[in-house]
């Protein structure tokens, strides 16, 4: 097992892989998955969980044997979905984030298109993707804190930036991150049985100007 990782069992029918660098969380995740396909894999931040339907006392071992394999596990590497989200720029915090950046509206807006990003994991609301940079950034956003008063109510298709992550705001909800654009894309709908969310963990995502 590569010394990075952690395993333990997590209750009786899991078992919960602790990652020491996240950027290892793609190859982790596609070794379990091609190694257990008949598991839940679930992802995290700094963390991947397996689940088994039933109770399986030999999980654990199993889990640890596909991390050793890493790689000899995946037969045939999957290239990421792209998906393109269109933005208009007109956020209410998009000046406060220009300041922390120190650079222009338009230069922000410019380099949050211009960067690539990762859907890291899906949580905190149906739909709600945390994207994370892949390769280097075009700006600093890890300079980016959330809001030291998060909005009691943040509209729906918000993009948001906040701690190094971006994220569009799924429906209306709470929120703490800085809103720097709107987005008339609709990443979640349950008349949708079959995929009700539009992202999906480990896909590519690229914002695009929002055409009137």
């Amino acid at each position: 097992m590569r010394s990075s990782l952690r395993s333990q069992w997590f209750g009786d029918r899991a078992v919960l892989v602790s990652l020491e660098h996240p950027s290892d969380r793609r190859d982790v995740v596609e070794s379990l998955a091609a190694a257990l396909p008949s598991h839940q894999v679930r992802t995290g931040m700094a963390s991947v969980l397996v689940e088994s339907v039933e109770p399986d006392p030999h999980l654990l071992d199993h889990v640890r044997i596909a991390l050793t394999r890493g790689h000899d596990a995946v037969t045939t590497p999957v290239a990421p979905r792209v998906v393109e989200i269109p933005v208009a720029y007109t956020g209410a915090d998009l000046g406060d984030v220009a300041q922390v950046l120190a650079c222009a509206p338009g230069e922000v807006a410019a380099a949050h298109r211009a960067q690539e990003w990762s859907v890291a994991m899906m949580g905190f609301a149906p739909g709600f993707g945390y994207l994370e940079p892949i390769g280097p950034m075009v700006l600093d956003w890890s300079t980016v804190q959330r809001r030291d008063s998060p909005r009691s109510q943040v509209p729906r298709g918000s993009v948001a930036v906040a701690a190094g992550m971006s994220a569009v705001y799924p429906s209306a909800m709470p929120g703490g991150w800085h809103l720097i654009g709107t987005s008339t894309a609709h990443l979640f709908d349950p008349a949708r049985p079959e995929s009700p969310t539009r992202l999906r963990v480990g896909d590519s995502v690229r914002f695009v100007e929002e055409r009137s």
